[in-house]
């Protein structure tokens, strides 16, 4: 695995595998793995190294403490005991340490294929699943890789009709209009995370975090033509090249939407692509009595 990670995520992996056979002398912990940018090989020299582990119960804050102390490693921030994060600084270097239980994991993991589950924490922690490298605990993780394997058709359905009720074009271009450009890219940027999350439910991947928006659409079989560089763009030319390119988009999308899942009624969000708020430059006519 080393070999094959860029060096930047090899030496992080080597240093995650260090810190592992020092955790295991702590009593509880029954998995360890390495997550985030490193298990993904996308860590650059800015990226830090997140490792979740995994217990029967949340550890202790004394625990917490004198895991933090073996590793002769400082809290990056004043130390909060509610939290299940602790932001660790070794040598200078960030290590961040996510504590969950076995038995709430195995919940997340029922909620999303059983219940079909839409909440964003639970499918970034079904991606988390399927690329972390287990360091300790290998038959808990690969239990759970094989079951995350799977996604539901019920479940793309969901996450496809959630989203699509967000996709909308008068009010972008009506930002342009009245020379909104705060209104407009915040428009945008959410747009094109509902047309991300409807581009993940297409290709059934789990929620990767839009900080991997594009590294997820470059390697998407299933989407509009050239769409990571389209998002790139629409913040790089004038406004009404955007918001024309993202109204193609949004049909685009639609159009794959509409072969892949004809059970899902788009006519909706069509109605709303169709309409334009006129300008008036005199009264209207009064209701009629």
């Amino acid at each position: 695995m080393m070999n094959e990670l860029n060096p930047h995520a090899a030496w992080r992996l080597k240093l995650a595998v260090q810190i592992s056979h020092r955790l295991r002398k702590f009593e509880g912990i029954q998995a360890i793995v390495v997550g985030g940018s490193v298990a993904r090989n996308y860590a650059d020299e800015y990226s830090d190294l997140e490792m979740p582990l995994f217990w029967p119960k949340l550890p202790p804050d004394t625990m917490r403490k004198a895991i933090a102390a073996d590793l002769h490693a400082d809290f990056l921030t004043e130390y909060n005991g509610p939290a299940q994060e602790d932001n660790l600084l070794i040598n200078n270097f960030q290590v961040d340490f996510w504590h969950n239980t076995v038995a709430e994991e195995e919940t997340v993991i029922a909620d999303v294929l059983t219940r079909f589950e839409t909440d964003l924490g639970s499918s970034n922690f079904m991606d988390t699943v399927r690329v972390c490298i287990p360091l300790y605990g290998e038959a808990i993780i690969n239990r759970w890789k094989e079951k995350a394997q799977h996604y539901p058709p019920e479940l793309a359905v969901r996450n496809i009709q959630e989203n699509l009720a967000h996709l909308d074009h008068g009010q972008l271009a009506l930002h342009v209009k009245r020379h909104h450009p705060t209104l407009v890219y915040g428009h945008l940027s959410e747009l094109q995370k509902h047309i991300f999350l409807v581009l993940l439910a297409l290709n059934r991947e789990y929620f990767p975090t839009f900080k991997w928006m594009y590294q997820a659409l470059a390697k998407m079989p299933i989407k509009p033509p050239d769409v990571e560089q389209r998002f790139r763009n629409a913040f790089n030319c004038p406004q009404d090249e955007s918001v024309g390119d993202m109204f193609r988009l949004i049909n685009e999308t639609l159009f794959l939407v509409e072969q892949h899942y004809p059970q899902i009624d788009t006519t909706a969000v069509r109605k709303r692509l169709s309409i334009s708020r006129a300008a008036h430059h005199k009264p209207a006519d009064e209701v009629n009595r």
